[in-house]
């Protein structure tokens, strides 16, 4: 099947999902590892980068039209996605070392041992309070969790992370351990995104899309049973306050939703690209894509999703050159 767009409507997230709704929903097989919603922030990410030559352009009375065919949709989703998907369960121990390491940043940020501050990452310099210091580490670092399991599972690599917290942020460390090369592995929880981005001194970036439960912190503690102590804690020392009713009532919701479905965490790895004079780029260039502009706010090292390496010997020159 093929579906025709103006420009105007690949402008539109909401125009694209409506034109590809029939067909996201209509082959279970091809989502069996992310929901629909999911799939379709992938597609979406796929179609503005044109992954697999994805979306075919034409010129028609002077007008530009773009004719996304659905089978190469299916083609990037099978030889692609799926491959290069993983599962990552709450009783993973590198998922726990880095709720420990997200858990202590911001501690570390108002003691003051780390360089780091409580207004970095942040573009205006507004300061962050502790949850989303600690959501920011979380979903920044999970990447590396991916994947060094991605690594063993796929490719038989056993990898080292380093779950140290330096005082020093000025220049950027291998976030692979003992490799001869600076490697950066960065994660995102959107899954439309459609960069890659390394710092300046990175020789290499990875890209890894994180699918991520909004209460990923709170299904963690379902998991160690901390959170079933805290409710039923609450629970007794109220119970015998006459006005404590909807308050029973919301413990009661919270338990019933956090433990109503046990938390799987869904990750592509969407490859690695080798840093370059041409990879890049300053502060307020701008980069065009397939329905739009983006534009750079810090000097880094960009490029598009489709133009990660992601074969199984371009892996392997990969660690070749980094070990």
């Amino acid at each position: 099947m093929k579906i025709t767009f103006t420009k105007t409507e690949l402008n539109s997230k909401s125009k694209i999902k409506e034109k590809l709704e029939e067909f996201i929903s209509s082959d279970k097989d091809i989502s069996r590892c992310y929901n629909e919603n999911e799939l379709f922030s992938l597609i979406l990410s796929a179609i503005r980068v044109n992954e697999a030559n994805i979306v075919d352009i034409e010129k028609v009375r002077n007008r530009t039209q773009y004719i996304i065919d659905t089978e190469k949709i299916k083609y990037w989703i099978e030889r692609r996605l799926l491959p290069n998907t993983i599962q990552i369960s709450t009783d993973d121990k590198e998922l726990l070392k880095l709720l420990i390491f997200s858990l202590a940043m911001p501690y570390k940020m108002l003691k003051g041992e780390t360089r780091a501050t409580m207004s970095e990452k942040t573009r205006r310099g507004k300061e962050r309070d502790f949850e989303q210091i600690f959501s920011d580490t979380f979903v920044g670092k999970i990447g590396e969790v991916v994947f060094k399991q991605f690594a063993k599972d796929k490719l038989g690599k056993d990898l080292t992370l380093d779950w140290s917290i330096s005082r020093e942020i000025e220049t950027f460390k291998s976030d692979i351990m003992n490799s001869k090369k600076i490697v950066s592995i960065k994660s995102t929880d959107t899954l439309e995104s459609i960069w890659a981005e390394a710092p300046k001194n990175a020789d290499y970036g990875i890209l890894v899309k994180v699918s991520l439960p909004k209460d990923f912190f709170m299904k963690i503690l379902a998991y160690i049973s901390s959170l079933e102590k805290l409710l039923n804690f609450v629970k007794e020392k109220i119970q015998k306050d006459v006005t404590s009713g909807d308050t029973i009532d919301l413990v009661n919701f919270i338990k019933e939703t956090a433990y109503g479905e046990q938390m799987v965490i869904k990750a592509f790895t969407c490859g690695f690209f080798k840093t370059s004079t041409g990879t890049f780029k300053r502060k307020g260039d701008k980069l065009l894509y397939i329905g739009g502009e983006f534009e750079i706010y810090e000097d880094k090292h960009l490029v598009k999703c489709n133009e990660l390496k992601f074969a199984e010997q371009e892996w392997g020159n990969f660690f070749n050159e980094i070990f």
